[in-house]
C-alpha cells in the first residue's frame, strides 16, 4: 500500500478549513475493530472523534472493503457483476485510491475536496446528513468518485442559488475537453426549485458563460464512462438528470426522480449508454426526453408513471433499445415519436420497444407523429386502457408488430 499523496487518504472535516486528520497508520487496534465490524462502515465513523487516527484507518479499511466490492470495476468478492459494467479506470487500484471523508459542509468542502484529489483521481465520502449547495459542486476532472451515505446524504440547493446541483464535465460551451471514468452514487438532491427565479445558471438561459447550462439535479455534458447509481433528484428547477455536449457510455442505475419542473430524465448527444432500474414519477414534463441525436441506448426494468406530459418523449432517436417498461398515467401520450421538424434527418429510426405496458395514459397510448419514422418495432407488449386510442399511427403500418400488441 503506497503512503504520500497518492495513497491511502483520510480527510476528516466538520467544516471547510476545520482541523483534519490523516492516517497511514497499521495499529493492532484498528485490525482488530475491522476484523470485528466488517460490513458496518458508518459504525466506525461515529467513533473518529474518539480515535480519530485509529479509526482514520479503520474506516479506510472499511470503506474499500464494504463499497469497493458493489463498485463497477467488479462485484463483492472478486465477483463478474451483472450489470453492463462501465470500463476499468486506469487510475490507481481500489487499495490505493486517495480518499477523503467530509463529516459535514457545504459546496465549498465539497469542491475542494474534489481539487485536493491527486493527480490520479480518488473519492470523496460524505457523511449521512445535509450538505448546503449554493454553487454547483464541478467534477471536471477524471477518476474521481462522490459518495454519499445510502439516502442519509443530501445535497439541497439554497435559496436563489440558481445552478445545478451536481456538473459532471466541463462548465465551458462548447465543452473544454472530455472527462472520464467518474462514479456519483448514493445521494438524495434536492432542487429547491420553489425558491430558484431561472431554468439557467445565473438568469436566463443562452447568454453565454454558465447560463448555457440548465439548473438540473444532475448535468453531465461531454463525458465517457461515467456510473451514476442510487441517487434520488427531486424538485429541480429544470430536470432531475440531464445528458448533453457528447456523452457515451454512461451508466444510469437506481435513480428516482420526481417534482421536476421538466423531465425527470433527458439525453442529448448521447449514445452507447444504458439506463436501467428507473422510477421516473410526478415530473411537470415527460418521465425521459430523448430529443436530439439519441442513438443506440437501452432503456429497461423502469416505471414511468403520473408525469404531466409524456412517458416517453422522442426525437431524433434511432436504434435504442426499451425493454420491460411500465408507462402509466401519464398527462398526455405514453410515447410520443416524432421528427424535429426544424431539423433535416432528425426522425426516429429502428427502434425497439420489447415487453412493455402503456396503460391509462390521458390521449394515445403510443403515437408515431411522423411518416419519416420507419423501422420501429414492438413485440410481446400491452398497450390498453388509454383514453383516446391506444396506438395512433400517421400512417398504418408504421410502427412493426403494431397488429400483434395485447390491446
Amino acid at each position: 500500500m503506497r503512503t504520500g499523496s497518492a495513497g491511502n487518504r483520510i480527510i476528516k472535516a466538520a467544516n471547510p478549513g476545520s482541523e483534519t486528520c490523516l492516517s497511514s497508520c497499521k495499529s493492532p487496534e484498528a485490525t482488530d475493530l475491522f476484523r470485528s465490524h466488517p460490513d458496518s462502515a458508518w459504525k466506525m465513523a461515529n467513533l473518529m472523534t474518539k480515535q480519530p487516527l485509529v479509526l482514520a484507518q479503520v474506516f479506510t479499511l472499511i470503506l474499500f472493503s464494504s463499497f469497493s466490492g458493489r463498485h463497477v470495476n467488479g462485484g463483492q468478492d472478486g465477483a463478474t457483476p451483472t450489470a453492463t459494467p462501465v470500463p476499468a479506470s486506469t487510475g490507481p487500484s481500489e487499495m490505493e485510491k486517495s480518499t477523503i471523508y467530509l463529516a459535514s459542509g457545504d459546496d465549498i468542502a465539497i469542491n475542494t475536496a474534489i481539487r485536493s484529489l491527486p493527480a490520479g483521481g480518488g473519492r470523496v465520502v460524505l457523511g449521512p446528513t445535509l450538505f448546503p449547495v449554493s454553487a454547483a459542486i464541478v467534477i471536471d476532472r477524471d477518476n474521481v468518485e462522490l459518495h454519499g451515505i445510502s439516502t442519509a446524504t443530501t445535497l439541497r440547493l439554497t435559496d436563489s442559488a440558481n445552478c445545478s446541483v451536481v456538473v459532471i464535465g466541463s462548465t465551458e460551451t462548447p465543452v473544454a475537453r472530455i472527462v472520464r471514468n467518474i462514479v456519483v452514487r448514493n445521494l438524495v438532491i434536492d432542487g429547491n426549485r420553489g425558491a430558484q427565479q431561472f431554468e439557467c445558471c445565473g438568469g436566463p438561459c443562452d447568454q453565454g458563460g454558465l447560463s448555457h447550462i440548465r439548473n438540473n439535479g444532475i448535468t453531465v455534458r461531454g463525458t465517457e464512462d461515467i456510473f451514476i447509481r442510487n441517487v434520488i433528484t427531486h424538485n429541480c428547477r429544470s430536470g432531475g438528470i440531464v445528458l448533453e455536449k457528447y456523452c457515451r457510455r454512461v451508466e444510469v442505475r437506481d435513480f428516482e426522480s420526481y417534482n421536476n419542473e421538466f423531465d425527470g430524465l433527458a439525453a442529448y448527444e448521447t449514445e452507447d449508454c444504458t439506463f436501467t432500474q428507473m422510477k421516473l414519477h410526478n415530473n411537470r414534463s415527460a418521465a425521459v426526453s430523448f430529443d436530439w441525436r439519441f442513438n443506440r441506448n437501452l432503456i429497461a426494468d423502469s416505471q414511468f408513471i403520473e408525469n404531466g406530459s409524456q412517458g416517453i418523449f422522442m426525437r431524433d432517436s434511432v436504434g435504442n433499445q426499451f425493454r420491460n417498461l411500465y408507462i402509466n398515467d401519464n398527462g398526455e401520450q405514453g410515447i410520443f415519436i416524432a421528427e424535429t421538424r426544424e431539423i433535416a434527418d432528425s426522425s426516429c429510426r429502428d427502434n425497439r420497444f420489447d415487453r412493455i405496458v402503456v396503460r391509462a395514459n390521458k390521449t394515445q397510448g403510443i403515437r408515431v407523429n411522423d411518416a419519416s419514422c420507419v423501422g420501429n418495432v414492438i413485440t410481446n407488449s400491452i398497450v390498453t386502457g388509454n383514453r383516446s386510442e391506444n396506438i395512433s399511427l400517421s400512417t398504418q403500418g408504421m410502427l412493426i408488430g403494431a397488429d400483434t400488441v395485447t390491446q
